[in-house]
């Protein structure tokens, strides 16, 4: 595809996250205007604090796409303990309805979200200092899936399994490509059910979540999940092309929280099979430009940590939808730059301004996979320290 090729591949990826974040602040409104009328007496509350959120993460992108990936790769272990730090804190002093924030003087802000981010660094630069360890278990891998389950407990303690179970998959999906192998980690996928079953137990409203799917499984239908069964409602009476933007039945009350995990609902209810259709395949074009991005990047760091993020948006992506269309069970992810929420939004944003800046780089390595047809070796491990 060529360095201009990659650049293309860029920008598509940073068109394409505006168009989502557009639709995003559309939906929040829609979606959440009859609520935020009641409950706070202004049809706008969740609207404008989603604009400044977006104007936040936008900005960040912007910036972030102009920072050199070689900086990142100097930063990723800070990165990383200034997440772990986070989540120990949130454990102590986390504030709201399930107390997985830090309230800061000016903000509030999810430090899983930040966490994330960091961890896919952190992995892109180890896999590349440790590339002729990753096949063996005791050196290479072992110590990388230490650090992976740290994070996972803390942010399954909090508890957020669904999150957890996220990022342990783009964990698992990184440390594959950096070389370690699939029965080491297929062992260590069966080694997280325990940690599973730990943060089920102590959260009852995680239980039930899981109870009622496995009911559904068995018997049929939703199991007794009512958000489940009014997403579905919503996305079977919006038909082929819905029933008009701010028309939706299902965010009256009957769907809760409507502008959050399940926002995808309300599309298919207002804008139909098309919008749905529509969102799905924006989210497909991301995946498919960041693996551009990702296959002619200039260095193995680059390959990594494009392949990391555009993992992290899509797994999430799908995660969302498939607990809205009832063929997972409920996580509380929210669907990317659709959701209302400020940490993943600015998150997400983030990490395309990173995605965007390692298809700008030239640090002049050749190809990860092949260019001009012809297979090139991968590249030789760039010494960044």
């Amino acid at each position: 595809m060529g360095m201009r090729g990659t650049q293309r591949a860029g920008t598509h990826v940073l068109l394409i996250a505006l168009v989502l974040v557009c639709l995003g602040t559309v939906m929040v409104y829609s979606s959440s205007s009859v609520l935020a009328s009641r409950r706070f007496a202004n049809p706008g509350f969740f609207l404008e604090r989603q604009i400044v959120r977006a104007l936040i993460g936008l900005f960040f992108m912007f910036a972030l796409s102009r920072v050199p990936i070689r900086l990142w790769a100097r930063g990723a272990r800070w990165m990383l303990l200034a997440g772990l730090a986070a989540l120990v804190l949130v454990l102590f002093l986390g504030v709201g309805p399930v107390g997985r924030w830090l309230q800061l003087p000016v903000f509030s802000f999810q430090p899983s979200e930040f966490a994330k981010l960091a961890l896919v660094i952190y992995l892109a630069d180890v896999l590349v200092r440790k590339e002729k360890e990753m096949g063996d278990f005791k050196q290479g891998l072992l110590p990388r899936l230490l650090v992976v389950g740290g994070v996972l407990l803390l942010i399954g303690l909090q508890p957020d399994l669904g999150t957890a179970i996220a990022l342990g998959l783009i964990a698992l999906v990184m440390l594959w490509l950096g070389g370690a192998r699939l029965k080491h980690l297929l062992g260590a996928g069966l080694a997280t059910l325990p940690l599973i079953g730990l943060s089920l137990l102590i959260s009852p409203y995680q239980w039930q979540r899981m109870a009622k799917f496995i009911k559904g499984l068995l018997y049929g239908g939703t199991g007794g999940n009512y958000q489940v069964e009014q997403a579905l409602v919503a996305l079977g009476s919006g038909g082929w092309l819905g029933v008009g933007l701010g028309n939706s039945l299902q965010k009256q009350q009957f769907l809760p929280e409507p502008h959050t995990d399940f926002v995808f609902a309300l599309v298919g209810e207002e804008l139909g099979l098309a919008g749905t259709l529509s969102v799905i395949a924006l989210f497909v074009a991301l995946a498919i430009h960041g693996l551009r991005i990702a296959r002619e990047a200039q260095s193995y760091f680059g390959f990594l940590i494009a392949t990391g993020i555009t993992g992290m948006i899509s797994i999430y992506a799908l995660l969302n939808i498939g607990v809205a269309t009832g063929v997972l069970p409920t996580t509380g992810l929210p669907l990317p730059f659709i959701s209302y929420g400020g940490s993943s939004l600015i998150g997400n944003l983030a990490g395309i301004g990173i995605l965007v800046g390692v298809a700008r780089s030239e640090e002049g390595e050749e190809s990860v996979w092949r260019r001009g047809g012809t297979a090139m070796a991968r590249p030789q491990v760039h010494k960044w320290r």
